[in-house]
């Protein structure tokens, strides 16, 4: 209920204002103003993601200057979803300011990361969890498929396509931010 929506053009650009929230966010905990003191000589960000994320998140993270250095890249199981061990493991071991992004059904397997087992070490460790929901979101509101999108209630940023699954136009999705200030 406390959740900020924008709509926007694609998975891409609602993954991009999440994950631009999110930057924002994480710095501000660290006691950086990045909309002052911009992102250079602020404290370095790691983003932990599945080896199989979608190619539309690494792009929104080199949009909003992520290098490739700075990612964590989890493994994952024959379906692309990432192995919960792995995924605490690396959010344990990560230093200063965190984003981790789960995925709501791989693209190509329709795998679901274990959203309660990294919601859990996203909040012990004080990371920002988001979600990319572009191809499953939606099962958590379904009576057969709610399962698949246990904790999936527990991040901070959802991003997803609405022409997927809700018949809307192609340009049709959401960015939902928990923080509206943070959005």
């Amino acid at each position: 209920r406390q959740s900020s929506v924008g709509f926007v053009t694609s998975a891409t650009m609602a993954s991009f204002t999440c994950l631009a929230a999110a930057r924002s966010e994480v710095l501000r905990r660290a006691g950086w103003d990045l909309e002052a003191d911009g992102m250079a000589g602020s404290p370095p960000i790691t983003v932990i993601l599945g080896a199989e994320a979608h190619s539309t998140i690494f792009a929104g993270l080199k949009y909003l200057g992520f290098g490739e250095r700075r990612l964590v890249k989890v493994d994952v199981d024959a379906n692309g979803g990432m192995l919960a061990d792995a995924a605490v493991a690396a959010i344990a071991k990560a230093n200063g300011p965190v984003i981790v992004i789960a995925q709501a059904g791989h693209i190509n397997s329709g795998s679901f990361d274990p959203f309660a087992a990294i919601a859990a070490a996203c909040n012990a460790k004080g990371a920002w969890l988001h979600i990319d929901g572009a191809f499953g979101l939606w099962a958590r509101a379904t009576e057969t498929h709610r399962n698949l999108a246990a904790g999936m209630e527990l991040a901070d940023s959802w991003s997803v396509d609405g022409h997927k699954w809700l018949q809307t136009p192609y340009d049709s999705a959401y960015a939902i931010v928990r923080h509206r200030e943070a959005h």
